[in-house]
């Protein structure tokens, strides 16, 4: 396996990782994610899609080459919105970022394919 192919397998297993851990946060409902009082829930959804969509953003040409069907854009565009733009970005941004794409994103992601060899 090469150094790069290295490099995607653990993106990879760090993204779907985080993006498990901010799903089972979500699970806990829409009331605990927006609880003002108790904001701990919306905040660690953040910092876990935050941690899996860089993670994700880090997968090499070879990966995306590999698996066109994923939205490599979008990929990019969260974690841009997540790390950059975090100002701008509300409680319903990301409470539907996490329900309505990582979930989805995460099913995907189980049916990759990751190139051991890479020719970069």
């Amino acid at each position: 396996m090469t150094e790069n192919a290295e490099r995607n397998v653990t993106n990879l297993a760090y993204g779907i990782e985080h993006l498990q851990i901010a799903l089972r946060y979500v699970d806990r409902g829409r009331k605990a994610f927006f609880d003002e009082k108790n904001p701990d829930t919306r905040r660690l959804v953040e910092s876990e899609l935050r941690k899996a969509y860089e993670s994700l953003n880090r997968l090499g040409p070879s990966f995306w080459n590999a698996n066109p069907s994923l939205p490599r854009d979008r990929v990019g565009e969260i974690r841009q919105l997540l790390t950059h733009d975090y100002s701008e970005v509300g409680s319903e941004d990301v409470w539907r970022v996490a329900t309505a794409e990582a979930r989805p994103l995460l099913r995907r992601l189980a049916r990759n394919k990751v190139p051991l060899h890479t020719s970069a």
